[in-house]
């Protein structure tokens, strides 16, 4: 199984048995723990927030999950048909200032394209796409 392809209902609830698929899919293609956590960690932080604010309104709601494992990479990525958003534009917090000064917000985003290699979005026919691309290192894959 080198390829994961899911369609979730928009329901918070739908991240748990998400997260245990990620985790036989990075069983199966020998995956190192810590990339399938980071991974789940970035799927709870966007479909969280695809649910929350960005499918609010939207009459027939999707979202769909690609896990994909290629020669050196491991690439991710995300679809809804929700109100435009892109998570690359304007998501670097204040990490400089105390934690009690700080806004709240922003930070997962920021970890999730720190994590990243390469991050990419676009909107098209109405539908939301962030690709995160993460690189296997000989010893990681």
């Amino acid at each position: 199984m080198d390829e994961l392809r899911v369609s979730l209902s928009p329901r918070l609830s739908a991240v748990r048995s998400l997260a245990q698929m990620v985790e036989e899919f990075g069983d199966a293609n020998k995956l190192p723990d810590q990339q399938v956590y980071m991974i789940n960690l970035a799927l709870d932080e966007l479909i969280t927030n695809t649910v929350s604010y960005g499918l609010r309104g939207v009459a027939r709601p999707r979202i769909e999950v690609g896990l994909q494992v290629h020669d050196s990479s491991l690439v991710l990525s995300i679809v809804d048909n929700g109100e435009k958003f892109d998570p690359t534009e304007n998501t670097n917090p204040d990490v400089s200032s105390p934690v009690d000064e700080r806004p709240i917000g922003g930070l997962g985003l920021h970890l999730i394209k720190t994590f990243a290699d390469r991050v990419t979005y676009e909107y098209a026919d109405g539908k939301n796409r962030l690709t995160l691309e993460h690189d296997l290192t000989p010893e990681a894959g």
